[in-house]
């Protein structure tokens, strides 16, 4: 059965990480842009996102990425029915709406897994104390 249009405002089960198979996706807002085509923010909710700077250590959302429709394609399994309404990834979406317009962002085009990964790497990089 052929995956539905994606939209705003849907919610999805994905290929998780080990661990975090109650996670979901949901799609907040796509853009149209010349060079990448369809972009489609996401927020990735119930995950454990490994993060210095919050308290505790982990964080359970990753509020706002930019991602290709390949991306989606990857990773989505089924349609779980309606996002919530937080409007939290509204700040990111900001950053990264200005970084993109200057030349300085771009989209992920790797599984939403990898971009997890990715992210943690990049958090404890940054100065994570081991």
């Amino acid at each position: 059965m052929p995956k539905p249009d994606y939209a705003a405002g849907q919610s999805w089960t994905y290929r998780t990480r080990p661990g975090e198979e109650a996670s979901r996706v949901a799609i907040r807002h796509i853009d149209h842009e010349p060079e990448d085509g369809r972009v489609f923010h996401v927020s990735i909710l119930d995950v454990k996102l490994r993060n210095h700077r919050v308290p505790g250590g982990m964080q359970r959302a990753m509020n706002h990425a930019a991602v290709s429709q390949a991306t989606l394609d990857a990773s989505l399994i089924a349609l779980a029915g309606d996002a919530d309404t937080d409007e939290s990834w509204r700040d990111g979406y900001g950053v990264w709406r200005q970084a993109y317009d200057n030349g300085d962002a771009g989209i992920f085009d790797i599984s939403l897994g990898e971009i997890l990964g990715y992210i943690e790497m990049v958090v404890a990089a940054s100065g994570e104390v081991l």
